[in-house]
């Protein structure tokens, strides 16, 4: 299954955020923090790059983040990992992208449907 990995400039928004995701959950799939809580906020390459490989059971890791440095570390990993573990990364709002690709993820889902399933929420409309 497609494992995922969410980056915020605050791992504890991270932790809690995937606290919260574990809910959605409906198959066994990584969600893995990928922001280091060695540091008050941000996150570095080296991090990114291992919570992607603990994320990875074969077949990808869609990379789920806030903004900032967070997108240039998740860039820098996925070229770092390249040829080695397929990474996608979404174009999506944090939380809703995060919710969309959890609920979605199961056993029948491949790395760029996911991708898409979390960019789709971009699309949700919360007022008229």
């Amino acid at each position: 299954m497609v494992g995922i990995v969410i980056i915020s400039h605050c791992s504890n928004i991270g932790d809690d955020l995937i606290d919260f995701l574990n809910v959605f959950k409906t198959s066994d799939f990584e969600i893995v923090n990928g922001s280091d809580k060695n540091i008050q906020f941000g996150t570095t390459t080296e991090y990114v790059v291992e919570a992607i490989k603990k994320a990875d059971k074969g077949e990808g890791v869609l990379v789920i983040l806030d903004l900032g440095s967070s997108i240039d570390c998740a860039i820098h990993a996925k070229k770092l990992l390249e040829g080695k573990i397929k990474v996608e990364i979404a174009d999506a709002p944090m939380i809703e992208g995060a919710i969309s690709a959890v609920a979605g993820n199961d056993e029948t889902i491949d790395l760029k449907t996911l991708k898409k399933i979390a960019e789709d929420s971009k699309e949700f409309r919360k007022v008229k």
